[in-house]
């Protein structure tokens, strides 16, 4: 009779802990919600689409922009200069530029921004036009210099 009563007096707290609104959210959150992200990714083990589906556009455009830059043979060698996220804003594309340690982890290609110190080093430039990025190769220093020129009038943004 002892562990029944116990049993029920348990039973009571339990259901009276879950009654109160926060304890409720609580467990929908963290508990359910962890459960509904495990079913999910179980059925998702490849770590490029996790990569993808955590980052969003910054990884999926960085990793073409890599291999774009690969497939043309110069790879791992390749300094990349970016412009802004506002300037690929106004041109209709959906890229939150990462910052150049960022860019590197995500693809392995060095990046620089606009200001860098090696600016003057890189050797492909990306852009955009139509709504659509267009990675182009510096072959004379008056490209990257106009390109530059075009990107400075786009501030910053984090």
């Amino acid at each position: 009779m002892k562990n029944v009563l116990l049993t029920g007096i348990s039973i009571l707290a339990i259901v009276l802990f879950f009654l109160v609104p926060r304890n409720r959210a609580w467990f929908n959150d963290r508990i359910v919600g962890y459960w509904n992200n495990f079913i999910n990714q179980r059925s998702h083990l490849d770590p490029e689409y996790r990569k993808a589906k955590r980052w969003g556009s910054s990884y999926t455009l960085s990793k073409q922009i890599a291999d774009f830059i690969s497939r043309k043979g110069t790879g791992r060698d390749a300094i990349v200069v970016v412009p802004p996220s506002t300037y690929f804003k106004e041109r209709n594309v959906d890229y939150h530029v990462p910052e150049p340690a960022v860019f590197y982890y995500y693809t392995g290609v060095k990046t620089q921004w606009i200001y860098g110190n090696n600016v003057v080093k890189a050797n492909w430039i990306v852009g955009a036009k139509n709504g659509k990025l267009k990675i182009t190769e510096v072959k004379d220093e008056n490209t990257l210099n106009d390109s530059l020129a075009v990107f400075k009038r786009y501030p910053w943004t984090k």
